[in-house]
């Protein structure tokens, strides 16, 4: 008898009407898939995937939908995330992404607060370089 490995190319060279080697490859194939170290490995992706789907979520401001495309898909759930609409708050002079709770934006230092209340016609106003219509 060959000496048994679990690959496909050992499965494929089965006799399947051998019980005895049929019993030793699930014995042998059920050992590898339950080694700790495959286990451990396993792991340490998935959370690699899970913080990088975060990290790009975050950016976005979509942490949930990152965590999930990361954990089920990995990368290609990253790039999901990131060519996916931004969930931020969008500043009215520039039109960038801010965080909820930004005071200013970060990318033209205007003021949100002041600016949300100001209307589009102050702001075309404000845009005039004389003040007239």
């Amino acid at each position: 008898m060959a000496a048994l490995e679990c690959t496909l190319g050992g499965l494929a060279s089965l006799d399947t009407s051998d019980l005895e080697a049929v019993m030793q490859m699930n014995e042998l194939c059920l050992k590898v898939l339950l080694d700790p170290g495959l286990w451990a490995w396993m792991t340490g992706i998935t959370l690699v995937c899970v913080l990088g789907g975060w990290l790009i979520g975050w950016i976005k401001g979509r942490v949930v939908a990152g965590i999930v495309w990361g954990a089920v898909l990995g990368p290609i759930g990253w790039l999901i995330v990131a060519l996916s609409k931004s969930r931020l708050p969008i500043c009215p002079e520039c039109g960038k992404g801010n965080p909820d709770n930004a005071r200013a934006c970060r990318h033209c230092g205007v003021n949100l607060r002041q600016s949300a209340e100001r209307s589009a016609r102050s702001r075309l106003k404000g845009n005039d370089s004389d003040g007239a219509w």
